[in-house]
């Protein structure tokens, strides 16, 4: 019995807790009023205090209304932005209730509804209990005829035109009757006092310059008409605002140095909606390499740009800097005159030039090699002392017999890898050419390639400073 009595209490426990949740999670929004003054004549006004509490995970959007307004009578939220409650999760706001009689009630007790409704679907009623008290009645209440012309779709860079039509529907003479306009945004918040008379029209113009940056969305404009500092009517205009999305504004502005340029580009987002562009600058293929700046070099439309990606909110700028350094050309042109210099300076006046040709013998064996020194002197001056030393392979011999013309070698004499030979000339005219001559004779028969190693002058550049200039490798065979 006991274990059963458990169970049911298990149940019973698990029942009530699931009822308990469920009552929390229905209770999305909670709606509570109270009165301030709901004790009046037919000239004064009801008031309530009205709490809403979003109790919804999400943000909700509630409208306030009361379907008896503008009938028997007037019932709206005070200041009438209230209209529009949006609250989040948890959120609590209190707002103010006005009702007023538009007819000539006798005392009583009197209900108005006002209605609360989320955009989530949700609807509350809450009933409202005036004690209407007596007083003589009033002659006439304003009576107003009100037309509004204005663009509904607004383009927040250009000046807006309100006009409102107005006519007086009864003989009372309106003699300050305040014109307000209430809304979120403040460059359309207008108030003007005219003077409307009995049975009277009249136009009034507001000339508003939005904030080009407004955020783009629906808003809603309240035309507030007030007399001896009660409300008589209130118009309700509904205007968006539209999404603008200029290219971005581009200026720049330049600093110059010696032979250095800096620029910085201040880029501007002129639209009311946050926005990514390209922003480009026009540059030259042939600045690229002087050109210090994180952008992208890309061609568009054929012409070449440097290139960054930029996002910016409404009215946000950013500064791009770009630095030109015409200085690389004044390094490069020092670099290349001492270059050329070193090169002019460490060049050898004298060169030295060696050629062969080959007697073959009945088996294409080398038999005769009759060498070739051309020496020059490429500058304008004699060059003296000037010493010519050539090295013969120990495979070949040197032929002693001279050719008509032939320099004299002032020395033949054997060395480690061959036979040193070397002429003496006293002076070298300048741009002289001289060539020397002579024979070798191998001592084997030679197949394939026969390389003649370099050839050496020693020549006096200044008195007391000696230097040396080599041949080139000649190749035999190849």
């Amino acid at each position: 019995m006991r274990w059963r009595r458990s169970v049911i209490q298990y149940f019973f426990w698990c029942i009530l807790f699931l009822t308990i949740i469920s009552v929390l999670a229905a209770a999305e929004t909670t709606v509570t009023s109270a009165p301030i003054k709901n004790e009046i004549t037919p000239a004064e006004y009801a008031t309530f205090s009205v709490t809403i509490t979003n109790k919804e995970g999400l943000i909700q959007t509630y409208n306030l209304y009361s379907l008896q307004s503008g009938q028997s009578w007037n019932v709206d939220p005070f200041p009438l932005k209230d209209k529009v409650i949006e609250l989040g999760p948890g959120d609590s706001y209190t707002t103010t209730i006005r009702a007023k009689t538009l007819q000539d009630l006798p005392p009583g007790i009197y209900f108005v509804h006002l209605t609360v409704q989320s955009d989530l679907g949700e609807s509350y009623t809450e009933e409202l209990k005036i004690y209407l008290k007596a007083k003589d009645p009033l002659d006439y209440l304003p009576t107003i005829r009100v037309n509004v012309d204005m663009d509904e779709k607004i383009n927040p860079k250009e000046p807006l035109s309100i006009k409102l039509f107005l006519e007086n529907r009864n003989p009372l003479n309106l003699k300050d009757l305040k014109i307000r306009i209430e809304t979120e945004i403040p460059e359309f918040q207008k108030e003007v006092i005219i003077e409307l008379p009995p049975q009277g029209k009249k136009t009034v113009e507001f000339s508003i310059v939005p904030n080009p940056y407004t955020q783009p969305k629906e808003y809603t404009l309240f035309f507030v008409f007030e007399s001896k500092g009660e409300a008589v009517k209130v118009i309700e205009q509904k205007m968006e605002i539209l999404s603008l999305l200029p290219p971005f504004e581009v200026t720049a502005i330049e600093e110059t140095a010696y032979l250095k340029k800096m620029r910085t580009l201040t880029v501007r987002n002129t639209g009311n909606v946050r926005n990514t562009q390209i922003v480009k600058d026009h540059v030259s293929l042939w600045m690229l390499p002087i050109i210090r700046s994180d952008g992208q070099s890309k061609v568009i439309d054929d012409e070449r740009y440097l290139t960054w990606e930029a996002e910016l909110g409404p009215n946000e700028s950013i500064n791009i800097p770009v630095v030109i350094n015409y200085r690389i050309f004044v390094y490069v042109l020092i670099t290349l005159l001492l270059f050329g210099g070193f090169y002019w300076y460490a060049q050898s006046p004298v060169s030295l030039q060696k050629t062969a040709i080959t007697t073959r013998g009945d088996e294409g064996t080398l038999s005769e090699i009759k060498i070739t020194l051309e020496l020059k002197n490429h500058s304008n001056k004699p060059i003296k002392n000037v010493t010519v030393t050539d090295l013969v392979p120990s495979i070949a011999n040197v032929d002693k017999s001279l050719e008509l013309g032939t320099l004299k070698p002032q020395e033949t004499k054997h060395a480690k890898n061959g036979t040193k030979v070397a002429w003496s000339l006293a002076e070298l005219d300048a741009h002289e050419h001289r060539l020397i001559t002579y024979k070798i004779k191998a001592k084997l028969n030679i197949l394939g390639t026969f390389s003649l190693p370099r050839a050496e002058t020693e020549f006096e550049r200044k008195k007391g400073q000696r230097r040396k200039a080599y041949s080139n490798i000649f190749r035999i065979g190849e």
